[in-house]
């Protein structure tokens, strides 16, 4: 068994439902109810019995919920235990940034917590909010730069660093050029090219559907660069980020009548303390000008 199939069924045996459990555990709800049956399997029975209107620990569950606490609870202090024998003298803040933010737009930030700081160093990579929030979990990262509509699970300590709204990108030659904003409405039947990581896509979909608005999906990926170019070509709209947008080049517009915000923060374990070096970084980019760097255009 797998220390993430164990705390999946910790979040699902303390909320009782499957669809919570993946918001706290920022997972989808497939890929979590995978996780545990494959726990089931090792186990050789099952866990929990659902219904249609309700979840429950099934017997085995019950006697098998103190003894999965006391594994997690032991993993975590074991592994935090040889991270403080291993440190090396220069430490290294490993920091996870989001793929669907401007690296561009951070990197000032972290530059700066490293002035005159010659004993620590920055290690950076990228990845969606699910793989970032596991890789804090292992303890692969330190740090995370990252932002969900949901609210931030219990398990990690966040600050805040800055927010930045959502707009509507699109082609130099479509009927939205010229204009600042617009409303949710006029995007009814618009061809869409959908950013798959991104991590407000489930949000913004159910606020479209509340308006009655239907959205072309035409095109899709992964890859925000692709979806910047096929955005530029004409192929169909898209919502990102203005950070995204402007970085891009591309022309833009936000919903009047539909404000989106997303709040950019810093995650880490909350039960981890933060070494000097991460504390260090911590409060350094908690102190700077997030605002005038966001306002650059």
């Amino acid at each position: 068994m797998e220390l993430y199939q164990i705390r999946y069924f910790l979040a699902v045996a303390e909320t009782l439902n499957f669809t919570r459990a993946s918001e706290r555990s920022y997972v989808s709800q497939p890929a979590l109810t995978k996780a545990i049956q494959r726990l089931e399997e090792t186990l050789g029975g099952r866990l929990f019995d659902r219904s249609k209107n309700a979840v429950q620990l099934t017997d085995l569950g019950r006697a098998m919920l103190p003894n999965f606490r006391q594994i997690y609870d032991t993993a975590q202090a074991t592994r935090e235990q040889a991270r403080r024998l291993t440190r090396v003298r220069k430490e290294v803040v490993r920091v996870g940034v989001m793929c669907t933010i401007d690296f561009h737009q951070v990197l000032p930030g972290f530059a700066d917590s490293q002035q005159g700081r010659t004993e620590l160093d920055l290690s950076f990579r990228e990845g969606n909010l699910e793989a970032l929030t596991d890789a804090l979990d292992r303890g692969e990262i330190d740090l995370g730069v990252m932002c969900s509509p949901n609210e931030i699970p219990r398990r990690f300590a966040a600050t805040p660093l800055f927010s930045e709204d959502y707009v509507v990108a699109f082609g130099d030659d479509h009927r939205f050029h010229g204009r600042e904003a617009i409303e949710m409405q006029e995007l009814d039947r618009e061809h869409y090219c959908e950013r798959i990581h991104c991590e407000f896509s489930h949000h913004i979909e159910r606020l479209l559907v509340a308006r009655g608005v239907r959205l072309q999906v035409v095109q899709q990926s992964a890859r925000e660069d692709w979806i910047q170019a096929l955005v530029r070509a004409n192929f169909g709209v898209a919502f990102m980020p203005l950070s995204i947008a402007r970085a891009a080049g591309l022309s833009h517009v936000l919903t009047a009548d539909c404000p989106i915000v997303r709040e950019v923060k810093l995650l880490m374990q909350a039960e981890r303390p933060a070494t000097p070096g991460q504390q260090a970084v911590i409060e350094s980019l908690r102190g700077f000008r997030w605002e005038a760097a966001s306002a650059a255009p």
